[in-house]
C-alpha cells in the first residue's frame, strides 16, 4: 500500500543513460508545492536583472500568484521613493523556451520595453493594476533570536531578508527591552536606503554577523512620506522668480523700455553723421562720451575707405 511520505528511488547510470528517462518524467509529473492562485492578480518577483543585446532589458523571477500573458501591462516597483510604473511585457520565456503565459509558482523570464536595466533592482515586484500595490518603509514582525553574541535593543541595525530583498533595516521598537539567544518578541523595523513591497505573513531572516534571527511579518505600517532617510534629494536650482503683477511695476517696466527706446534711436542717429577711423583692421573711438558712438571723422573718401 503506497503512503504519501514514500520516497521513490530509481537506479540510473550516467555513463549508459539507463532509467534517466523515467526519472525525469516523474519529476514532470510532479505538482508545485505552493498553491498556484491563478484566479488572483498577477505577482511576479524580480530575482536577476539581465541586458540582452538586440532583446534589452530581461528580468526573471518567480511567479507568486496568478497569470501573466504576453503583452500584459503590469506596475514595476517600488522605485527609490516607492513609486509603481506600468510597463509591458514584450515576451516571455520558461526553461529557455517562448511561451504565452506563465502561471503561479514557475520561475520564468521576461524582456520588457522601454526601460533601462538601470532602474531595475533585485527585489523589486511586477503587480497586477487590480493590487493597487503600495509601497512600505516601516513593517512589524514577530522574530524568534536563533544566536547573538550578546543583547540586542533598539536602534540595532542588520540586514534583512525577505523574498529577494536585501536591505539593511533598523529596530524602531520592541515589546521587550532587550532580547537575547533564543528570546521571541515582536519588532517594529524601519528600512534604511529605500521603501520595499511586502507582504503579511511573508517569512523574513535578520542577520547581521554571527547573529541570526527568523520570523513572519504581521503587520505593515502606511507610508507616510515618499522620502526616507536613506534618500538625498537635490535642490531644484535656477528656480524663477516670483512675478508681481501690480500696476507700479507695470509702469516702471514701460517706462525703462521707453528709455531704452529713446536711446537706441538717438545712437542711431549720431552714427549716421559721424564715422569711425579705421586703425589697421579695427575702429577706434576718438574719445566721444557716448562710448557706443562712432567718432565724427568721415570714414570713407571718394566713395572708398580711408586706409593708412
Amino acid at each position: 500500500m503506497l503512503h504519501s511520505r514514500l520516497c521513490p528511488v530509481f537506479q540510473v547510470s550516467n555513463v549508459s543513460g539507463e532509467n534517466l528517462n523515467l526519472l525525469k518524467m516523474f519529476l514532470n509529473l510532479l505538482s508545485t508545492r505552493a498553491p498556484s492562485h491563478q484566479d488572483e492578480p498577477a505577482e511576479f518577483q524580480i530575482d536577476d536583472t539581465y541586458s540582452v543585446p538586440g532583446v534589452g532589458t530581461v528580468v526573471s523571477g518567480t511567479t507568486l500568484r496568478g497569470t501573466i500573458n504576453l503583452n500584459d501591462i503590469l506596475l514595476l516597483g517600488p522605485d527609490p521613493v516607492g513609486h509603481f510604473h506600468p510597463i509591458a511585457i514584450k515576451s516571455i520565456h520558461r526553461k529557455r523556451m517562448p511561451v504565452t503565459k506563465v502561471v503561479g509558482g514557475q520561475t520564468a523570464s521576461f524582456s520588457l520595453k522601454k526601460i533601462k536595466r538601470s532602474q531595475i533592482r533585485k527585489g523589486m515586484v511586477l503587480v497586477s493594476q487590480a493590487l493597487n500595490p503600495t509601497a512600505c518603509w516601516e513593517f512589524e514582525g514577530e522574530i524568534l533570536v536563533l544566536h547573538h553574541p550578546t543583547t540586542i535593543s533598539t536602534r540595532y541595525q542588520a540586514m534583512v531578508h525577505c523574498g529577494s530583498i536585501r536591505q539593511t533595516a533598523s529596530i524602531i521598537s520592541m515589546s521587550q527591552d532587550c532580547l537575547r539567544t533564543g528570546d521571541k518578541a515582536g519588532v517594529h523595523f524601519r528600512f534604511m536606503k529605500h521603501p520595499e513591497y511586502v507582504n503579511c505573513g511573508q517569512r523574513l531572516v535578520f542577520r547581521e554577523g554571527r547573529t541570526k534571527a527568523v520570523g513572519n511579518i504581521t503587520k505593515l505600517v502606511p507610508m507616510t512620506s515618499s522620502v526616507g532617510p536613506g534618500v538625498k534629494v537635490k535642490p531644484v536650482k535656477n528656480m524663477p522668480k516670483q512675478q508681481t503683477t501690480s500696476a507700479t511695476s507695470v509702469t516702471n517696466v514701460q517706462n525703462n523700455e521707453n528709455q531704452s527706446g529713446t536711446s537706441c534711436n538717438q545712437r542711431r542717429h549720431r552714427g549716421k553723421q559721424g564715422g569711425g577711423r579705421r586703425s589697421g583692421n579695427s575702429i577706434t573711438n576718438d574719445g566721444d562720451p557716448e562710448s557706443n558712438t562712432l567718432s565724427s571723422k568721415p570714414l570713407t573718401e571718394g566713395g572708398n575707405i580711408k586706409n593708412k
